[in-house]
Order: structure tokens, then sequence, then C-alpha cells
């Protein structure tokens, strides 16, 4: 009796000593991966003054907003951001109940004597679950990997709202400049059917050319109706990727998409840094060492008897009687095997999940690597062979109309095949810098979950009709 009541006050003791998890557990560690890997400040709302991070977002969104500066404002007042730190709270809290000490239980039991007068027995108890106390070490360790845990996936979690900011800031960007060229177009498409109308009004065009010029008029204003709306839709994603409504609404975007730069990222053996900087590979570990650990409480538990102590008091006849008390279950029909099993069986499922995460990463550091050197290949082919090529072909026909060796519409074609040249490269630098950003996750240490090039840009395909050369 005095060894078991020695080992609880000991296990109590030490739970006493170490009870106190602060408010902020796992949050300054979330903050340091965010900001090494990423060179960006998370803030919790719940820790941090919520109307100074508003503030600093206005602050913000008050100046033209670069890709950088949403990826901030996002950190700051995403509503989602906020869920996805709020697990901390949530792991903090199970590791609170996980080294709490037992409450005590009290008894209490009077009787009444039948047929005779006096004063009724009483009967008091008072216990404690030894067995809680004796086993808390095990049942904090399990908690403690899993907060671990939850620093990694909060961590990876922060940075998908980030690469899907960034990636949203990029379309909306580009769809900005898209719209300008697509308004070209039209204007010069206005303009060639204006020419053709008055051709076809004095008899000098038949009506199949005719047909075919209104037919390119039409199909340049629909793009235009196509690429106000993508920009409209565009804009409302990002601003819910920042966190922003009413007059935060406002904002306006700095610049255009950049031509990418002369010194890349170094994608040189992609697949194995990505691999060591895993956010997700580490987190799994973590979950396994947790699993590990509850199914060696679980089965210590299973065959350790339930103990109870305390002490009991007993009055009978107007005199009180003290003594200890001790409560001991018997483990003769279970052991805890259901525990032990879902415990294991949660350890294999982490490894293969370990397994699985590697495959996949593997394979994304491949296909980025791709992606993003095909990416910057094709934005550079625009720019120094599409685009120049383009603009000389404008220029001889300015020079075939002007000695009237040319007509109108075939100047209108060239400057209209040389937008859409334009448009195409617009959407190349939109490609390049999404697939960059997605590298940049990699390298970060979180998977990127499928790639964000694809889709519509919500232009359709380039405008169909004549190439310069037809007439």
């Amino acid at each position: 009796m005095k060894t078991v009541l020695r080992i609880g006050m000991a296990a109590a003791l030490a739970a006493t000593l170490g009870a106190c998890v602060p408010k902020d557990a796992g949050y300054q560690d979330v903050r340091n991966v965010v900001s090494k890997r990423t060179g960006h400040d998370v803030r919790w709302n719940h820790i941090e003054s919520q109307s100074e991070s508003a503030k600093a977002a206005r602050q913000l969104l008050a100046r033209p907003l670069t890709a950088d500066s949403a990826v901030k404002i996002a950190l700051l007042v995403n509503p989602d951001v906020q869920a996805d730190l709020e697990e901390l709270g949530i792991a903090r809290a199970a590791l609170v109940r996980a080294r709490a000490i037992p409450n005590p239980t009290a008894e209490i039991g009077v009787g009444f004597p039948i047929g005779e007068s006096g004063e009724p027995d009483i009967d008091l108890a008072a216990t404690m679950d030894l067995t809680e106390l004796i086993f808390m070490p095990l049942r904090k360790a399990a908690a403690t990997e899993e907060l671990n845990a939850a620093r990694m996936s909060v961590a990876g979690s922060v940075m998908d709202r980030m690469l899907e900011t960034k990636t949203l800031f990029y379309r909306y960007q580009a769809s900005e400049q898209i719209i300008e060229l697509r308004r070209t177009v039209l204007l010069a498409s206005r303009s060639s059917f204006d020419a053709a109308r008055r051709m076809h009004e004095a008899g000098n065009m038949n009506n199949l050319d005719f047909a075919n010029e209104q037919a390119l008029y039409e199909e340049a204003r629909l793009g235009v109706a196509s690429a106000e709306a993508n920009l409209t839709t565009t804009r409302e994603q990002l601003n819910a990727a920042m966190g922003v409504w009413g007059s935060g609404a406002t904002w306006k975007v700095a610049g255009r998409l950049p031509d990418p730069p002369d010194a890349d990222l170094d994608i040189k053996n992609l697949e194995g840094r990505a691999l060591g900087a895993s956010l997700d590979l580490a987190m799994t570990k973590k979950l396994f060492e947790a699993a590990a650990r509850r199914a060696n409480f679980e089965k210590a538990r299973g065959w350790l008897p339930e103990l109870g102590a305390g002490v009991e008091a007993e009055r009978e006849e107007g005199e009180w009687d003290f003594g200890p008390l001790i409560e001991v279950e018997i483990p003769l029909f279970y052991q805890g095997q259901g525990e032990v099993a879902a415990a294991r069986a949660v350890m294999r499922q982490q490894k293969k999940r370990f397994e699985s995460l590697a495959v996949q990463i593997r394979s994304a550091s491949r296909a980025a690597a791709t992606g993003l050197m095909a990416a910057r290949d094709r934005a550079v082919f625009y720019r120094d062979t599409l685009l120049p090529l383009r603009a000389k072909i404008l220029h001889e026909t300015q020079l075939g109309y002007n000695a009237m060796g040319l007509g109108i519409f075939q100047l209108l074609q060239a400057k209209r095949d040389q937008v859409e040249t334009g448009r195409a490269y617009v959407e190349a630098l939109r490609d390049y810098w999404i697939a960059r950003a997605e590298v940049e996750q990699l390298l970060a240490g979180r998977v990127v979950r499928g790639s964000s090039m694809t889709g519509d840009s919500g232009m359709g395909a380039p405008t169909p009709g004549r190439a310069s050369g037809d007439h």
C-alpha cells in the first residue's frame, strides 16, 4: 500500500510541476518554420492583436498589390489561415488533458436503523485512480508527439494558402494584361469590319468575305466579354484567398508580369532537396512516433490492474472509524487488446503513408522541374522569337500597305496576329511564374497537390480566321 501511494504521489508531483502548457504552445514554432522556409510571417489572432493585424493589412491594401504583399495580407487576415492555426489549440488541449491529474472520487452512504432510534450510520470514502497517475508520462509523451505533428501540419497548411494566393495573383495580373490585348484585337476587328461593310455596300466585296469579317468581329467581342468575366471571377477568388471584402477589395495591382529572370531557380537535385525539406514526411514521422507511444501505453495499461487508493471513514453507533481503501480491477477478460490493435494499425498506416508521400514528392519534383524549364523556354521563345517576328511582319505589311501593294484587311490582320501572339506571351509568363512558385513550394518543404497551371484562362483559343498569309 505504501509503495503504491508513493508511486501515485511521485506521479502527481511530476504532473503538477509540468502541467502548465503555454497558451501559445507550438505557435512560435510554426512562425519560425514558415518564416525560415518562405520569408513570410504568420499571425495567430488568438494570441496576437487582431486589430494590429487588420491595420497592417489595410496599409498593404492601400498600396499597389504585389504577389508578396497579397501573401502577407492572407497571412494576416484570412479566416482559413486562422482556422488552420486553431489546430494548435486542439492539439494543445489534448496535451493538457494528458498531463491532468485525475480527479478524486468521493462516496457517501447513509444507513438508517430499522425500528430503532438514534443517529444514522454513515460511510465516507475518497479514492484516486493511481493507474492514471502511473501512466501519465506515457500519455504525455504521445500527446507531445501529436502536438509536434500538428505544428508540421499547420505550417504546411499555411504554406498551401500562400501558394494559392500567389497563384491567383499571377492569374489576375495576367488577366488584366490579356483584357487590354483583347480590347486591342476588338478595335482592329471593328475597323476591319467597318471597312468591309462599306465595301460590301458598294458592291466591292462578296457575301462570303463579308461574313468572314463579321465573324471575326463578333468573335473578338466575345473574347472581350469572356476576358472581362474571367477578370472579375479571378479578382473575387483572390479576394477570398486574401480574406478581404468591402472597402478592402478595392485594391489595384502593381505593374505587369515581369519577364523570366536571367538567373532562374537552382533545381539541381530538386528531388533529394524536396525530400529532405518535406514537412509532410516530418509530420508523418511524428504521427508514427505518437502511435508507437500509444501502443506501448495501451499494452502496459491492459496488463496492469486499475488501481485506486484513498481513505474510508465509517460512523457506526456514534463512533468514527478510519482506514485505508484500495480498489483493484482484475484484468481477467480484457487486457486492452482493442486499443493496442488500433494503435498498431495507426503505426502501419503512417508507415505506408510515409512511403506513399516519398513517392509523391519524388514524382512532383520531377514534374515541377520539367514544368518550370518548359514554361521558361516557352516564355523566352515568345519573347525572343515570335514577338520580334510578328513585329517584323506588321512592319513589312505596313510598308506594303503604304505602297498600295497590300490592302487594309491584310494590315489589320497582321495587327491582330501580333496582339494574339502578345496574349500568348502573357499566358506563357503566367505559367512560368506559377511553375516557379510551385518549385519554391517544394523547396520550402510542401508537396504541391496538383499543378496550378492547368485550367482555362477565360480567354479561349486564339481567334480563328485568316492567317496573315491567306490574302
